[in-house]
């Protein structure tokens, strides 16, 4: 079952399944390499600051309100 990114745990591996939002939200979230299909690992996240990510090889941070449009399948194991 989805989860939104920022309730995936520190270390998590996942799936982004979907992007809530309108085409704003979808447009700078793939300008980052987040958009359906990636692969992505939670790197660490601070108490209501950002989430930062691996996507591939790059490290990414973004915001707790775009982490909250993320929608992740998470790897399991």
């Amino acid at each position: 079952m989805p989860i939104t990114l920022d309730q995936m745990k520190k270390g998590s591996k996942g799936r982004v399944v979907s992007v809530v939002g309108g085409r704003g939200v979808a447009l700078k979230l793939s300008a980052q390499g987040i958009s359906p299909g990636m692969t992505i690992e939670k790197i660490s996240a601070l108490r209501g600051g950002p989430v930062v990510l691996r996507v591939g090889r790059t490290r990414v941070a973004i915001g707790l309100g775009l982490a909250r449009k993320v929608l992740v399948e998470v790897d399991e194991g």
